[in-house]
């Protein structure tokens, strides 16, 4: 599996890890803990040592499935973890039922939105405070299993924290003392524009999301500071909807006579390879964008992404190309 390629200034700071990270939402969330376990398992073998979870994800049971997972794994993985969102204390008797729950949808998968409606409802809204951060990241650790995370978020934060001086003093002595290798923001793209204008101070690793819809946010990304600053992409194929969006926009550009026939080929829309060639070359190749995280729980999923960021049939040229035609595509 390639390595993240990480801005001069992290190298110390943190182990090699993989390009294509896991992403937890859906561990002991909508996927039970037999299945989490198989999809870990199967992404570690494949070489992916880099596992995003968060307080909230999995009805607040994420954290504690991968702390088990990685229990005689840890010092070879990268765990990033987040805090400002919190599961509800109202879901206990929800978990409970999740083995139900998960038979139905089996047998009738059209009740997933609302199943996935209902979830949402059962996180606390978005509070950054010094006492938050200090019962989260103290639960995160005892969850996880490990008394230091690599990564440390603030969830899906707004703009106003990074001037509240008290909260990143409290995240600065997390990194001062070891239980935090680097802390950072994962929001919206105009918090994380402010926050690539800034620079980096407290608060050096961004994550976003960025999928075809989004491509036209990384020039943005590639003039600020992204060189300085350890980005990590989320979300890269936008659910059902992106993928039917990019998969159409594909199919125009095939036959885009601005493009060179040797491109316009190799869009092939029968190759299953193609989407994830695509979506982790275009977001990973010149934007200064370490890693991407999608979910993947499914084990053609996850053999797929990875062949995909291991063999990708476009070029430097080519993605770059693609990319600024898919902005294009997605923005009329």
């Amino acid at each position: 599996m390639h390595q993240a390629n990480l801005p001069n200034r992290f190298r110390e700071a943190l182990p090699p890890f993989s390009v294509l990270g896991f992403g937890c939402s859906a561990v002991m969330g909508r996927v039970g803990r037999a299945d989490s376990l198989r999809a870990l398992s199967s992404a570690w073998e494949l070489g992916i040592n880099f596992f995003d979870t968060a307080r909230s994800y999995g009805y607040g049971e994420s954290e504690a499935l991968v702390g088990e997972f990685l229990r005689d794994r840890r010092e070879q993985a990268i765990v990033c973890t987040k805090f400002g969102i919190l599961p509800s204390a109202s879901a206990g008797w929800k978990r409970r039922l999740k083995p139900a729950a998960q038979a139905v949808l089996k047998l009738l998968p059209g009740l997933r939105g609302a199943v996935r409606k209902q979830a949402s409802s059962q996180i606390v809204p978005a509070r950054f405070d010094t006492e938050l951060l200090r019962i989260s990241f103290e639960t995160s650790l005892r969850e996880l299993r490990t008394d230091y995370v690599d990564l440390l978020l603030l969830h899906a934060a707004p703009a106003s924290v990074l001037n509240d001086d008290e909260l990143m003093n409290a995240l600065a002595r997390l990194v001062e003392q070891g239980k935090v290798r680097v802390a950072g923001i994962s929001g919206t793209h105009d918090v994380i524009a402010e926050t690539l204008e800034r620079g980096p101070g407290v608060l050096s690793s961004a994550q976003f999301a960025v999928d075809a819809a989004s491509f036209s946010f990384l020039p943005g990304v590639e003039t600020n500071a992204s060189r300085n600053m350890l980005l990590v992409a989320n979300h890269p194929f936008g659910g059902a909807d992106g993928v039917r969006s990019l998969t159409a926009a594909l199919g125009h550009l095939r036959s885009d006579e601005r493009l060179t026939s040797s491109l316009q080929d190799k869009l092939s829309l029968d190759d299953p390879q193609l989407l994830p060639e695509v979506v982790f070359g275009c977001i990973l190749s010149g934007t200064g964008i370490a890693a991407v995280i999608p979910g993947m729980m499914k084990l053609d999923h996850i053999r797929r992404n990875v062949a995909a960021v291991e063999h990708c049939r476009f070029s430097a040229e080519e993605l770059r190309v693609l990319r600024l035609a898919l902005a294009a595509h997605c923005a009329t």
